[in-house]
């Protein structure tokens, strides 16, 4: 073994003594100091005394241990360990803090277990632990984050069961009767905060955009011919790697804040239905604020639209309220544009989803190339039911990646050049500040043969609120220069 991978095994085993440490130091004094309290309370939700006790759940629940001890040395970097660190910081740190200042008990009796294994991990559980520190319940929210080190090593079946094992071992907080449900809520909060607080490392970015990148050949501007990937990656696998590095970084943060959200909402309305039964209700919220983070952190932006641009009933049905905020948004935003769309290029305009009334005023109501980059709202049906409607939907407020502006820009190049007489092209997403104003930068500097920059400037002479990232400029120099 070299000098170099005994530095990382000895960073490794001093991150898993302080962690060992810090936990068993907090963790006790939480525990003591709810045990000399007069009359510590519990918080129950009046359906989990439908809750079954399930003894062999023992057996994942005690595994956090071992995970708690091998995690540290599955970590691939420094820089990963270091985020790690923080993360197991954050998370026991706020959660000492909560035991302190709300301590809870649980409030079942458990029941007695024959089984000899079972039992003597039950009667090891009641020597070392308490039924004090409980929400946010510490067991969940180190399964959250032992899968943010192993989830990505991790590939086929092995990545199914342990990924599985973790989630049995969060579950087991309830059916061995250590947690009540708050606990767990609670946690999962508590952990995703701790992710958008400390992203993923710059390395493992690296990874997961390289693995991506191997999963899609990436598709050229006209006039260019495909090559393999490896020949690709010759020619710019850094800048390459470090856009798609940032579209995981950007895509999991957004992602985590809905994951955090959802589990808020959910918590909220389970607490508020046993006080008013209407805010069970919240329920659908939650879930829908999870389903949309998850499609933000695998970066799924046709999760709502298929191919041709149309919102499936059930789809429609579930994402309603997701699709009525944003068409309130929507609604709010358009007045601020005026004209609704701006000719940027002749016969080329930009701008926000519109209605039939503004394309009527702009004498746009037929012979139209439409690309709808939106993916949140259904296009109104004048446009799309023109012959040359384009769905390409990208994600709000999300980082693109290159073979998706490569996708785009290329059709957005081809079909402006094939413009006939009497046709105009509209390209648009739901606010027009972001998504749209891209690509109108992007097929400026294409076919005025232009600098980026002054290509940006047009653009932002007529739109004054173009939103433009730092990924999107960096996304924009690796195209122009490609390409140039």
């Amino acid at each position: 073994m070299d000098e170099k991978r005994l530095k990382n095994r000895g960073l490794q085993f001093a991150v898993f003594l302080y962690c060992a440490l810090f936990f068993q130091l907090t963790y006790s004094a939480a525990a003591v100091h709810a045990a000399n309290q007069a009359t510590v309370s519990s918080f129950v939700f009046p359906f989990e005394h439908f809750m079954p006790f399930v003894s062999w759940m023992i057996i994942p629940y005690m595994s956090s241990g071992l995970f708690f001890a091998l995690v540290p040395f599955c970590c691939r970097s420094r820089e990963e360990l270091w985020v790690y660190t923080k993360r197991f910081s954050f998370i026991t740190i706020v959660s000492i803090c909560c035991f302190f200042i709300f301590p809870l008990r649980f409030s079942f009796d458990r029941p007695s277990v024959e089984h000899p294994v079972f039992k003597f991990f039950f009667t090891f559980l009641n020597k070392h632990d308490s039924p004090f520190n409980q929400a946010p319940s510490l067991h969940v929210a180190y399964a959250c984050l032992f899968w943010s080190v192993l989830g990505r090593p991790l590939k086929g079946w092995t990545r199914w069961v342990v990924g599985i094992w973790l989630l049995f071992m969060g579950i087991a907080t309830l059916t061995v009767y250590q947690h009540h449900l708050v606990d767990v809520l609670t946690a999962l909060i508590l952990a995703h905060v701790g992710f958008v607080l400390f992203p993923s490392p710059s390395e493992l970015l690296h990874d997961s955009a390289l693995s991506r990148l191997k999963a899609r050949a990436l598709p050229f501007l006209a006039g260019t011919e495909k090559m393999k990937l490896d020949e690709k990656m010759k020619l710019d696998e850094k800048g390459k790697l470090d856009l798609e590095a940032e579209v995981c970084r950007r895509n999991h943060g957004i992602g985590n804040v809905y994951y955090a959200i959802g589990w808020c909402l959910l918590l909220l309305a389970l607490w508020g239905g046993t006080h008013a039964f209407g805010l069970y209700l919240l329920c659908w919220p939650s879930l829908v604020c999870i389903a949309v983070g998850r499609n933000y952190v695998i970066n799924n932006p046709t999760f709502l639209k298929n191919e041709k641009g149309w919102i499936p009933g059930f789809k429609k049905l579930f994402y309603s309220l997701y699709q009525w905020i944003y068409w309130l948004l929507w609604r709010f935003v358009r007045r601020r544009n005026n004209p609704p769309l701006l000719e940027i290029l002749p016969r080329c305009y930009v701008g926000p989803r519109t209605t039939a009334g503004d394309l009527h005023v702009l004498g746009l109501n037929k012979h139209l190339v439409v690309f709808d980059l939106a993916a949140e709202l259904e296009e109104i049906a004048i446009l799309h039911v023109q012959e040359n409607y384009h769905s390409f939907p990208l994600l709000d407020i999300a980082a693109i990646t290159l073979a998706d502006a490569e996708r785009i820009l290329a059709a957005l190049v081809i079909s402006y050049q094939q413009l006939k007489r009497g046709e105009n092209m509209i390209i648009h997403c739901t606010m027009g500040y972001n998504r749209s104003m891209i690509f109108a930068v992007l097929l400026s500097q294409k076919i005025l043969s232009l600098d980026l920059m002054d290509a940006i400037d047009l653009v932002k002479s007529h739109n004054k609120h173009l939103v433009l990232h730092r990924h999107t400029l960096k996304l924009m120099e690796v195209l122009v220069e490609r390409n140039s």
